[in-house]
C-alpha cells in the first residue's frame, strides 16, 4: 500500500466519550459557580482544557479560578467518568485489520498520560502501536498541530503517505496544519456539515477500514 501510517484520535473516534466529557465539564464549571449550557459545552469537545477554559471564562474568572478549574475537571474525569466510557463496536478488530495490512499506527491524544495508558489498556491494542501521545507532547491541544506532529514522530512515516483519523472540526484543522489528510468519523456526534473539510468522511473507524483500498488511491496520485 502507498498509505504508510494512520494517526488515530481517541475520544469520539475510538471510544464513546464525548457526551461524558461534556457532562464532566458542565459539572466542573458549576463547581465554581459558572453555568454553561450543555449544547455550548458539547461544541467545545475536541479541544483540551488549555483552550476550553479561556474560551468560556472572562479574564477576571481566569485569574480567579481558571487553573483550579482545569485541575478539578481532570480529577473529576478520572474519579467519576473515565471508567464508564466504552469502546465503539468493531474498533478493536478494525485496528487489528489495519495492522495486518502493514499500516503503522499511533494514538494521537492530548489527554493526561494516565488516561492514555488506560485507553490503550481498554482498547487492548498496545502491541499493535508504534506509540502514543499525551498532553506532555504539546504545549497546546488541537486544533494546534502539535499532537499530530508528535504522533507522526512516533510512526516515522512520510507525511505525504500518512492519514489522520478524528471526529471533530478541531481534528481536521490540526491535521491540515500538520499537514496530513484526515478521515473524519461521525460517531463522535458532530454534524456532517462541520466535518466537510475532511478528505474522507465515514460513519466510524470500522467503516473507514472497509474503504481502505479507496483511501489508498488518494496516496497514489
Amino acid at each position: 500500500m502507498k498509505l504508510q501510517a494512520i494517526l488515530l484520535d481517541i475520544d469520539g473516534t475510538l471510544i464513546d466519550s464525548n457526551d461524558k466529557h461534556t457532562d464532566c465539564w458542565v459539572e466542573a464549571f458549576a463547581q465554581f459557580g459558572k453555568r454553561i449550557e450543555w449544547d455550548v459545552m458539547r461544541e467545545q469537545i475536541g479541544k483540551g482544557g488549555d483552550l476550553v477554559v479561556p474560551d468560556l471564562l472572562q479574564a477576571r474568572e481566569m485569574r480567579g479560578f481558571g487553573e483550579e478549574l482545569k485541575k478539578f475537571r481532570g480529577e473529576l474525569w478520572t474519579k467519576k467518568y473515565m471508567r464508564a466510557v466504552e469502546v465503539f463496536p468493531g474498533v478493536k478488530d478494525a485496528i487489528r485489520a489495519l495492522h495486518e495490512r502493514g499500516i503503522k499506527l499511533a494514538l494521537a491524544s492530548s489527554s493526561n498520560p494516565e488516561e492514555v495508558e488506560y485507553y490503550v489498556e481498554l482498547l487492548g491494542v498496545g502491541d499493535l502501536l508504534e506509540g502514543t501521545t499525551s498532553k506532555e507532547d504539546a504545549e497546546f491541544s488541537k486544533p494546534s498541530p502539535e499532537i499530530f506532529r508528535a504522533a507522526l514522530e512516533r510512526v516515522k512515516s512520510d507525511p505525504a503517505r500518512t492519514l489522520a483519523a478524528g471526529d471533530t472540526p478541531y481534528d481536521i484543522l490540526a491535521a491540515h496544519r500538520t499537514p496530513v489528510p484526515i478521515a473524519a468519523v461521525l460517531c463522535g456526534g458532530f454534524p456532517r456539515e462541520s466535518l466537510r473539510k475532511a478528505e474522507f468522511l465515514f460513519d466510524d473507524v470500522p467503516a473507514m477500514v472497509k474503504e481502505l483500498n479507496r483511501i489508498d488511491e488518494y496516496f497514489r496520485e
